[in-house]
C-alpha cells in the first residue's frame, strides 16, 4: 500500500522541474537558424529575361514527401480578377537576388494547365 503512495510522491514532484525544462526552453529541440537567411517568397515577382514582369510567386507546392516541388505563379489580370495560376516546376525559375527569372517564355507558361486548388 506504502509503494503506490511513494510513486505517486514522487511523480508528482517531479512534474514542476519537468515543467520548469520546458518554460525556459532547454527541453526539446533548439532553434539554431540564423534569421537573417529567411524570407518569404509570397508576391515576389517573376520576370522573363529581359526583366519584364510576367507574372508572382502566389505559393509553393511540396510532393508527398513534404519537398518543395513546384511555384505556382500567379499570372495576369487585376487584384486577382482575371489573373490565372499555373503551376511550374522549381527548376524553370532562377533567383537573381531579388526577383525569378523564368526559363520559360510567357508564351510557355501560358499553356500549362492552370493551377486550381
Amino acid at each position: 500500500m506504502l509503494r503506490p503512495l511513494i510513486i505517486a510522491a514522487a511523480t508528482l514532484t517531479a512534474l514542476p522541474l519537468a515543467a520548469q525544462d520546458a518554460e525556459d526552453g532547454s527541453a526539446g529541440p533548439k532553434d539554431t537558424r540564423d534569421a537573417t537567411y529567411l524570407q518569404s517568397v509570397d508576391d515576389t515577382n517573376v520576370v522573363n529575361a529581359n526583366g519584364e514582369k510576367i507574372g508572382e510567386i502566389d505559393e509553393i507546392l511540396i510532393d508527398a514527401d513534404g519537398n518543395p516541388a513546384a511555384f505556382v505563379i500567379d499570372m495576369g489580370g487585376l487584384l486577382d480578377l482575371g489573373d490565372e495560376d499555373v503551376a511550374v516546376p522549381l527548376e524553370a525559375l532562377q533567383w537573381n537576388g531579388k526577383e525569378y527569372v523564368s526559363k520559360m517564355t510567357e508564351e510557355q507558361l501560358q499553356k500549362l494547365q492552370p493551377w486550381d486548388e
